[in-house]
């Protein structure tokens, strides 16, 4: 009743803020003629992730999804990982601290942080590179620094190395003639309960032929009060808990800060140099060491409870030069650091200790490439690549409670815990289009050697072709691999049954083959549609072994996706779109007797199926406050409990399907003065108050995200 009182208060001084706002005026008719630019905009969609070169969605040897900055605010995302939550072939599980990214019924288990894909911005990794996990939240990049994000489903090893593995996610960020001086996106309301709010801003601009553009983004909110679900077999609870099941802290900080310097030459080519900087802190209440565990404060009237707290920088140098009409050679070099801040801190469920963590890693990632293209019907790229990787695990530490006396644990990898990686690739790609528009072939080969896993070979084969004007097919054929990353190979254990690393670990290795054809008969309507084979073997992760949660091998699975997208427009009266996957996956565990016979082979985790859909309209209103009603909605379906979860409870844990529907109202360009445009909305999530469980991978299970209600303003100059 709260929530619905407080949604009435907020709806009603969203709509008097708003009708007090005044559009810049227009012809007649221009309205019909900016929409018809922006149909032609999105049908001749230009990527380059799936080739390193230009080239229009529908020529791309690649399974693949573009959402623009303008689909980003229209929509309201406030994070890569909602893009990803909205795309087909992608599910996401929510652990409340970093969420991992499921792709066509594959997930990474314990600890993966959506590391089963390679997320990229400008095609230089963002990885935390101890866990080999990616950020997806406000922390990863200020989304008005977006020009566009190219989403490809499938293996792209042979073109962008370990752990290109399930797919490839690659950040655009805006050019240098679409910067404006200030671009703003602001949001506060309020997370069930709780208060809360992001803000985001961007400025930048260009003089002859140099380019700035700096940009920050920050968030707090509030998740506390979700409820642990009842769903979970085993959960690691304090004694001080009782009965309770309530998360007192899921306190949720995130800050990014951009830069990014242009020199850039039509002729001579272009240097740019960037960075990022960016922390988060979570509270961990649903963290896998132990939940449940934040309270106000303890004997010695500290509060207790497992904070997250991690940062990490990048600073990137990227070269292009134009060494002739047909050559281009291009230079790119990234050095990274991060790891744990002062404020982390894990909780045992141990009323005498703690513990902390002592994390770090830096290193540099550097390639070099040559680019042919003697015409446009054939072109090559060949590069060699390194990377060097110095990761410094030191064993963790138990502080105790009442003296704050720090103990070390014992380190079975070694005194100081200095573990140095290094990977040298070199690869080829070629497309030509043998026989233009009937088809284009597309193929590559990588070899990598690396320090730990050693020779890897990685290929893919694909053909394009317009079979009419529209209608285009593709199929296509990819190899990947995905490196173990140091916290799989290396961890040392906070407590017992906590995860244990192990160096015997192989890589994972993934051959998928893949068939799509998009119709599109007009620029108001478009439908894909395409099945997908994926096999993977020496699937890694932890799992349970003895009292440990110990890194191995575990299985080979094969999995089966079908996967449709339809998309529906008619200028500014009304977008549509709807998608459904259907995925069937299977699991060899290598295992016998009791084990084998509980788990079976049937997949785990990852939905059966799911549906989106989503609509806007544009509703009458005031002739100076056009008004656009949304609706995004997602059904999911039965979702099978991990593999720690079903030997725990000792029977087939399958979660009901579960329907979740986002709401907004909000207004088209305004313009308060001339050059400004600004936009407001009220968005609201999760209005159903959907609560069902969603499978965790340590013996509990995580709650759906809460409901959120805010109010949202954008502005451009």
């Amino acid at each position: 009743m709260k929530l619905r009182l407080q949604f009435a208060v907020l709806f009603a001084l969203g709509s008097f803020a708003v009708a007090a706002q005044a559009q810049e005026p227009r012809e007649p008719g221009a309205g019909q003629a900016v929409d018809d630019l922006d149909l032609v905009k999105l049908l001749n969609v230009e990527v380059s992730t799936a080739t390193k070169t230009a080239e229009r969605i529908e020529d791309a040897p690649a399974v693949i999804t573009v959402v623009t900055r303008e689909q980003i605010e229209r929509w309201g995302y406030q994070s890569v990982a909602e893009v990803l939550s909205h795309t087909v072939g992608f599910y996401l599980i929510d652990d409340h601290i970093l969420p991992d990214a499921g792709v066509r019924g594959m997930t990474g288990g314990l600890g993966a942080e959506s590391g089963l894909i390679k997320v990229m911005i400008d095609g230089r990794s963002v990885a935390y590179r101890t866990t080999s996990g990616n950020w997806l939240g406000v922390e990863l990049i200020p989304l008005s620094s977006i020009e566009q994000i190219e989403i490809i489903r499938g293996p792209a090893s042979a073109l962008y190395g370990a752990d290109a593995f399930l797919g490839v996610v690659n950040i655009i960020t805006v050019k240098p003639e679409h910067l404006r001086p200030v671009r703003l996106r602001g949001a506060a309301g309020l997370t069930e309960t709780h208060p809360g709010g992001q803000l985001d801003v961007v400025g930048g601009g260009q003089v002859g032929p140099f380019d700035l553009m700096l940009g920050a983004a920050g968030e707090h909110k509030d998740r506390s009060g979700l409820t642990l679900p009842p769903e979970s077999p085993a959960p690691r609870l304090p004694t001080s808990v009782g009965t309770r099941r309530t998360a007192l802290n899921l306190e949720r900080d995130s800050l990014v800060l951009q830069g990014r310097l242009g020199y850039r030459s039509k002729r001579a080519g272009e240097l740019v140099l960037s960075a990022y900087g960016s922390g988060l802190k979570r509270g961990g209440d649903f963290a896998h060491w132990a939940q449940l565990t934040n309270q106000p404060e303890g004997s010695n009237g500290r509060a207790i409870g497992t904070i997250i707290a991690l940062q990490q920088l990048r600073l990137n140098l990227d070269g292009l030069l134009h060494a002739s009409d047909e050559l281009d050679l291009a230079l790119a070099s990234t050095y990274f650091q991060g790891g744990t801040l002062p404020q982390d801190r894990i909780e045992l469920g141990s009323e005498l200790f703690y513990g902390e963590r002592n994390q770090s890693y830096r290193g540099v990632d550097s390639a070099v490439e040559a680019r042919w293209t003697p015409s446009d019907r054939l072109n090559a790229i060949v590069g060699i690549e390194s990377l060097y990787d110095h990761e410094k695990l030191a064993a963790p530490s138990r502080v105790l409670r009442a003296t704050g006396s720090v103990v070390r644990l014992g380190d079975e990898q070694g005194s100081e815990g200095d573990f140095r990686l290094s990977n040298v690739g070199a690869f080829l790609s070629v497309n030509a289009k043998v026989y233009d528009p009937w088809l284009k072939l597309t193929g590559g080969v990588r070899y990598d050697r690396h320090s730990e896993y050693g020779d890897q070979l990685t290929g893919r084969l694909g053909a394009t072709s317009r079979l009419t004007k529209t209608l285009v097919a593709k199929l296509l054929y990819g190899s990947a691999f995905k490196a173990p990353s140091p916290y799989l190979l290396y961890a040392v254990p906070l407590r017992t049954g906590d995860v244990v690393g192990n160096r015997s670990l192989l890589p994972q290795f993934v051959h998928t083959l893949e068939y799509q054809m998009s119709y599109s008969p007009d620029r108001f309507f478009s439908v894909t549609s395409g099945v997908a084979h994926s096999w993977l073997l020496d699937k890694a992760e932890f799992t349970s072994v003895g009292i440990n949660q110990t890194a191995r091998n575990v299985a080979s699975q094969r999995s089966l996706s079908w996967e449709t997208r339809a998309d529906l427009r008619h200028y500014d009266d009304y977008t549509l779109y709807g998608s459904f996957e259907l995925v069937h996956s299977v699991r060899d565990l290598g295992r016998e007797g009791y084990v084998a016979e509980l788990v079976g082979t049937e997949n785990v985790v990852y939905p059966r199926w799911i549906g989106r859909t989503g609509a806007l309209f544009g509703v009458p209103s005031l002739p100076s406050v056009p008004l656009e009603l949304g609706a995004e909605g997602m059904v999911v379906g039965p979702r099978r409990a991990a593999d720690t979860s079903l030997l725990q409870s000792g029977r087939n844990l399958v979660f009901d399907p579960y329907v979740m529907l986002d709401l907004h109202l909000a207004t088209r360009s305004l313009y308060l003065a001339p050059g400004h445009e600004s936009r407001f909305a009220l968005r609201a999530r999760n209005v159903l108050l959907a609560r069902g469980p969603d499978p965790g991978p340590a013996g509990f299970e995580y709650p759906l995200r809460p409901a959120e209600i805010f109010l949202e303003f954008q502005h451009a100059y």
